[in-house]
């Protein structure tokens, strides 16, 4: 008898423990249901929001003729070289629809209110303005290496030096190193490395350029020296004969 008694206290004992663990279960999952149903009102608020300012941007800016505006900067020349067929103004509305939707996900995985995604978020939205502010620097200093690169062949061409398409490449790579060292230092990554190798690249692009300049000048000015001195030897009167 006291062998059975035992069973049965066990077996009560199991069966307390299976149920209080199904009503808590029961009871978080009721509990976690509202903040669920919030998370995925919120999701598809967030899409369908993103959707509708994907679609007022992209007519903005194709009234605003943006598309022409990234033709004549070199966008669409660099978008085309990257095998990329959509137009810059259908790019900016994807990108607007992304980033809405993003955040309105960030916000419903929040409403979840779970400790760790909660962290994660929180940190996400901190380090999101870094993020805006390195694509902006990136896009400016690519439209300034476009501009100072067609300057430098131009005034290359002009100048009848040799090799314009090497100095005007030069050129935008320089630009294009230096939106990259900043964008880096604004997104906080590796800002020591970041600066010593932009330094070293600098130096080493100013040191070719010098050189560079330097031996291209110098049949310039042995051609100098050789008119004066032809000037001299047929009689010219001294440029500096009435100082």
């Amino acid at each position: 008898m006291g062998i059975l008694r035992e069973e049965d206290e066990m077996q009560n004992s199991f069966t307390e423990a299976l149920l209080k663990t199904l009503r808590s279960f029961y009871e978080g999952g009721m509990q976690f249901l509202p903040n669920l149903l919030a998370a995925l009102v919120i999701v598809i608020a967030g899409g369908l929001v993103a959707w509708i300012l994907k679609a007022i941007i992209r007519r903005a800016l194709v009234m605003t003729r943006f598309d022409r505006f990234c033709a004549n900067a070199g966008v669409t020349q660099a978008l085309t070289r990257a095998d990329i067929r959509a137009s810059p103004s259908t790019l900016a509305g994807q990108f607007v629809f992304w980033l809405v939707f993003i955040i309105f996900l960030m916000s419903g995985i929040s409403a979840l209110r779970l400790e760790v995604f909660n962290r994660l978020i929180s940190e996400f939205f901190l380090y999101l303005p870094r993020i805006f502010a390195a694509l902006f620097i990136l896009f400016i200093g690519f439209l300034i290496g476009n501009f100072l690169s067609r300057a430098a062949l131009i005034a290359a061409v002009n100048a009848n030096l040799s090799s314009p398409r090497v100095i005007s490449g030069l050129v935008k790579f320089l630009i294009a190193i230096l939106a990259f060292a900043m964008a880096l230092e604004q997104l906080q990554i590796a800002r020591n490395i970041v600066i010593a190798a932009f330094a070293i690249a600098f130096g080493a692009i100013m040191l070719g350029l010098a050189i560079a300049f330097g031996l291209g000048g110098r049949d310039v000015a042995r051609q100098v020296l050789e008119q004066k001195f032809l000037e001299k030897e047929i009689g010219e009167p001294d440029e500096f004969s009435h100082i």
